[in-house]
């Protein structure tokens, strides 16, 4: 398919700009440049309707986490120490993992503060795994909103894209912290392999997009986007960082982009190889109230 004009009635969803550029299955604004999964899902309900879900049979997470879990543990680490504030340690600390699926972060949370009483909530209550059960306090989704209760530390692991409605979250979220409270986000961005190969190979273009953007990953953000979103949920931006991070092996990753050529794939694993000095993927930042 080629680039048509966005209808007249389409917006865009982070800062209203009529001015989006749809292409496959996706619409990135001019404006603010976040690029969207197109057309919107209706709500969360939907995208859960007909997309991906986590709500996969338990031999299959226990794979996934499988393949996932060293590269998992290493990010929980580098972003607890990213937010956290040494003088905290010790205390009795109210984390909420929202987004958390199987639970692994409470296990790496509470080995750096052991007193610390580690939530999770997901939209997938199922996907809480009985290997991590016993280290979270799960608030059933159907009752977050409602729940009292306050927390210290709020962590969005690879959650943000997901979602169908960012500044509502973030609002909601915001409501939950404690005085001095903080929101801590982690989630993919767009980097130079976007427009480099939207201007030299749709194919390649397209195969980025099919891997990176769907139904369940509804948005890839800039950095004005976010920054918009964050500043409407009355938060403001504590510490930002743009950073490489990879939460599986690269051959999951051309397996998504449905990348076959073997000379491609060479290219593909040695991109992911040497990331750290070539692409910054990911959002890492911390969130307080205005």
């Amino acid at each position: 398919m080629s680039d048509t004009g966005p209808s007249t009635d389409a917006r865009c969803k982070i800062c209203q700009s009529a001015d989006l550029e749809i292409f496959e299955h996706t619409a990135r604004c001019r404006g603010c440049e976040v690029l969207l999964y197109w057309p919107y899902p209706k709500s969360d309900d939907a995208m859960m309707a007909e997309g991906e879900t986590k709500a996969w049979p338990v031999v299959n997470a226990l794979e996934w986490y499988s393949e996932s879990s060293f590269l998992n543990h290493q990010n929980f680490t580098q972003m607890l120490r990213f937010v956290a504030d040494e003088s905290e340690r010790g205390r009795p600390l109210d984390v909420l993992d929202f987004g958390g699926g199987g639970g692994q972060f409470a296990l790496v949370c509470k080995s750096h503060f052991p007193e610390a009483n580690v939530y999770i909530s997901d939209i997938f209550d199922d996907s809480l795994l009985d290997e991590w059960r016993a280290m979270n306090t799960q608030i059933p989704f159907a009752e977050f909103a409602e729940d009292e209760t306050k927390f210290d530390l709020i962590f969005l692991n690879d959650v943000f894209e997901h979602v169908s409605d960012p500044k509502g979250v973030l609002k909601q979220l915001a409501d939950k912290l404690k005085p001095n409270g903080r929101i801590f986000i982690d989630t993919p961005k767009q980097f130079w392999l976007y427009p480099a190969t939207k201007f030299t190979s749709k194919s390649l273009y397209t195969k980025i997009l099919r891997g990176t953007v769907s139904i369940y990953h509804l948005q890839i953000w800039s950095r004005r986007a976010f920054e918009i979103v964050v500043s409407e949920s009355g938060l403001s931006v504590k510490k930002y960082q743009e950073t490489s991070e990879y939460t599986m092996p690269a051959s999951f990753y051309l397996r998504n982009m449905g990348i076959t050529n073997p000379v491609v794939r060479l290219a593909g694993s040695l991109f992911y190889r040497n990331a750290k000095y070539l692409a910054k993927n990911k959002i890492m930042c911390v969130l307080s109230k205005k």
